[in-house]
C-alpha cells in the first residue's frame, strides 16, 4: 500500500513484533488490540498516517462499546482502491467448542459471495457465501461465512463477528519523500480515478481521464524524465495497460504517452508544448495513417508531401482513424517528399491547423473516440512540425507501434480475464432448473480454457517487453505481432463467451460484456489486423517467400510467368 519494498523475513519480522509488545500473546486479540498491531506496524511506513475503521456484530467478544453494523444492512464487504478490508470471525465446532478467531483479507466480493485471502494457505482461493441467519436468543439476525458446496454438518461454524478497514494516508506531521509510484500503486490510483469518473458517467472519456489522471502521472508514465515524466519501462507499463483494460477497452488510450510518444525526440519549440501539455493531462495525440486505399499496406498511401521552401505542401486524404474530435494534435503520415519510393514521413501537427478538415465517421465499438478521417489541399506546414527527417517515417512508425501493439495486447487481456470473472460470477448466481448454471459443466469449460490462453499470452507479453526493454527490437517483434494476434482473438472469444452465458442480460445494456465484445472487434483490425499479424509471424519464421508469396499481386505474377 505504500509502495515500499516487502520485508526480507516477514516471519522474523512480526516474531520481533511478539517480542517487543508481549501483551499480543495474554489471551483475545481484541478489537482495539487489532488496531495497536496495525499501528505498531505503521510506524515503519514514513509519510503515511493510519486510518482504521472497525464495526462489530452486537453479540462480538471482543468489543464492549463497539461501534456496531445494523442489523437490516450489515456491514459494508465492497472492497475499495486502496484499503484493506480484514474480516474477522469466529470459529465453532459442531459441538458448540469455540476455536477462536480467525482473520482473512476480503479480495473480492458477489451478489452472495465473497473471495478472500487466507493467511494459513495465501496461495488457495477461498469463497464464502454471506448469510444472514434468525438467532432464537436474540431480537437481531448474526451474519456467517459459509463454504459453498459443503456437504457436511460437521463443518465448523464461522460466524463473523468484525470487519477492520484500513488505509494508508498521506501525514501533514511528516510528509513523504518525493518516492516514485510503484506498479501497485498505481492501479489503486487508476481504481479510485475509475470509481470517480463511472459516477460521473465519464468513465470511457480519455480527456477527463488525460486531465485527472495528471496528478497521479498517469499521461507520462512512460515518458523520459526529462520531460516531466516517470520513465517507466515496457514490463512496467504492460501491466497497467492491462489493468486499465479490465475497465474498459477505451482506456487503452488514457494511459502513458500513447501517439505523443514519437514527438518527444523533436527540438522543435512547437513539439516541447506540446509535450509538455501531455505530460499535464491537457494534451491528448491521434495519429493518421491508413487511408481508403491504404491500411496495412502503408507504403501504397497517396497523401504526399511536396517541398515548399523550408517546409512542405501536403495533399491527400485520412480515413478510419479514431480520436480526432477529441484529439488536440495529430500525427499525420504522407509519402516523403524528397525520399526514396515509398518512404513516408509524419508530422505532428495541431488538430485546428489550418487546411486540415475532420470527416466523421461512425463505428460500432471503442465509442470512448470519434472515429472517421482528415482531408487536406496544399495545407502548409512548417519545417518545426516535421518529426526526425522527409522519409524518416517508415522507422517512426515501426518503433513506435512494436510498443503500441504490446500495450494494445495487454489491455485486450485485462479485458478479456475480466469478462471471465464476470461470467464465473453469473454461473454461480443465475439459478436454472432448480439450481445454478455453473452445474452445467459446458459453461465452466470455456473459463478455464481462455484463462489459461489469456495467462499464456500474458507470459509472451512479458518476455516480449524484456526483450523491448534492453532494446531487441528485432527479436521482441515476431512475439508482439504474434501476441497483438492471439492477445486480442482469445479476449474476444473470452468475452463473447461471457456475454452468451448471461442470456438476453447479456445482450442488453445492464452488464457492458455486449461492449467487451465489440471494443474488440476493432481492436482485432486497428493497428494491425490478426490475419497480418500472423503472417508477420510465419515470415520471420519461416522465411521470406512466404510473405513475398502472399503480397505480391497478380498482376506482378503473371509477368513474371509470362518471361520464363
Amino acid at each position: 500500500m505504500a509502495g515500499q519494498s516487502p520485508h526480507p523475513q516477514p516471519h522474523r519480522y512480526a516474531l520481533r513484533l511478539f517480542q517487543d509488545h508481549p501483551e499480543l500473546k495474554e489471551g483475545r486479540i481484541s478489537n482495539d488490540r487489532f488496531v495497536s498491531l496495525f499501528r505498531w506496524v505503521s510506524e515503519n511506513i514514513e509519510g503515511y498516517d493510519l486510518q482504521v475503521d472497525v464495526v462489530s456484530a452486537k453479540n462480538s467478544a471482543y468489543t464492549e462499546s463497539g461501534p456496531f453494523w445494523s442489523d437490516e444492512n450489515g456491514p459494508d464487504l465492497s472492497p475499495r482502491a486502496g484499503e484493506l478490508c480484514v474480516l474477522a470471525y469466529t470459529v465453532t465446532q459442531p459441538g458448540g467448542n469455540v476455536q477462536g478467531r480467525h482473520f482473512v483479507l476480503l479480495k473480492d466480493r458477489g451478489e452472495t459471495q465473497i473471495r478472500v485471502l487466507n493467511p494459513k494457505d495465501p496461495m488457495k482461493d477461498y469463497q464464502f457465501n454471506v448469510e444472514k441467519r434468525d438467532s432464537p436468543s436474540t431480537r437481531y439476525k448474526r451474519m456467517y461465512l459459509e463454504s459453498p458446496g459443503g456437504l457436511s454438518k460437521n463443518q465448523p461454524i464461522h460466524e463473523l463477528n468484525t470487519v477492520f478497514k484500513v488505509r494508508l494516508v498521506p501525514s501533514h506531521s511528516k510528509p513523504n519523500s518525493a518516492a516514485p509510484m510503484t506498479v501497485d500503486q498505481m492501479k489503486t490510483a487508476i481504481d479510485e480515478l475509475a470509481e470517480q469518473l463511472t459516477k460521473e458517467g465519464k468513465l470511457t472519456s480519455p480527456r477527463e481521464w488525460r486531465r485527472r489522471g495528471a496528478t497521479i502521472g498517469l499521461p507520462g508514465l512512460d515518458l523520459p524524465k526529462s520531460v516531466g515524466g516517470s520513465d517507466w519501462d515496457a514490463l512496467q507499463m504492460l501491466e497497467v495497460f492491462r489493468h486499465a483494460g479490465r475497465y474498459n477497452l477505451n482506456l487503452r488510450d488514457v494511459v502513458g504517452g500513447a501517439h505523443g510518444r514519437p514527438a518527444v525526440a523533436m527540438e522543435s519549440k512547437v513539439a516541447k508544448d506540446a509535450v509538455k501539455k501531455l505530460v499535464e493531462g491537457e494534451a491528448y495525440f491521434a495519429v493518421a495513417i491508413t487511408e481508403e486505399n491504404a491500411g496495412t499496406d502503408t507504403k501504397s498511401m497517396q497523401s504526399m508531401a511536396v517541398r515548399d521552401g523550408d517546409g512542405f505542401r501536403l495533399t491527400g486524404s485520412k480515413m478510419w482513424n479514431a480520436r480526432l474530435r477529441q484529439a488536440t494534435h495529430v500525427v499525420l503520415y504522407t509519402a516523403s517528399a524528397e525520399g526514396s519510393p515509398g518512404a513516408r514521413s509524419a508530422f505532428l501537427l495541431p488538430i485546428d491547423h489550418p487546411g486540415l478538415v475532420i470527416v466523421d465517421r461512425y463505428a460500432h465499438g471503442l465509442t470512448g473516440n470519434s472515429f472517421g478521417g482528415l482531408k487536406f489541399d496544399k495545407m502548409y506546414v512548417g519545417p518545426e512540425h516535421l518529426i526526425g527527417k522527409d522519409g524518416g517515417g517508415g522507422k517512426i512508425f515501426e518503433e513506435h507501434f512494436l510498443y503500441w501493439r504490446l500495450m494494445q495486447a495487454a489491455a485486450a487481456i485485462g479485458c478479456g480475464e475480466r469478462a471471465l470473472e464476470i461470467m464465473a460470477g453469473r454461473i454461480r448466481q443465475r439459478h436454472v432448473l432448480g439450481g445454478p448454471i455453473g452445474r452445467f459443466t459446458h459453461l465452466q469449460q470455456p473459463i478455464g480454457e481462455n484463462l489459461t490462453k489469456l495467462r499464456m499470452a500474458m507470459a509472451l507479453a512479458r518476455e516480449a517487453a524484456r526483450l523491448y526493454d534492453r532494446g531487441d527490437y528485432d527479436a521482441a517483434e515476431p512475439l508482439v505481432n504474434g501476441i497483438k494476434a492471439e492477445g486480442v482473438e482469445t479476449a474476444l472469444v473470452a468475452c463473447d463467451e461471457a456475454m452468451r452465458a448471461h442470456g438476453a442480460l447479456g445482450y442488453s445494456r445492464e452488464v457492458d460484456l455486449g461492449d467487451r465484445v465489440r471494443d474488440l472487434m476493432g481492436l482485432r483490425i486497428a493497428d494491425g489486423t490478426t490475419d497480418v499479424m500472423r503472417m508477420t509471424v510465419v515470415r520471420e519464421k519461416y522465411g521470406f517467400d512466404l510473405w513475398e508469396m502472399s503480397m505480391r499481386s497478380n498482376a506482378e505474377t503473371a509477368t513474371k510467368e509470362e518471361t520464363k
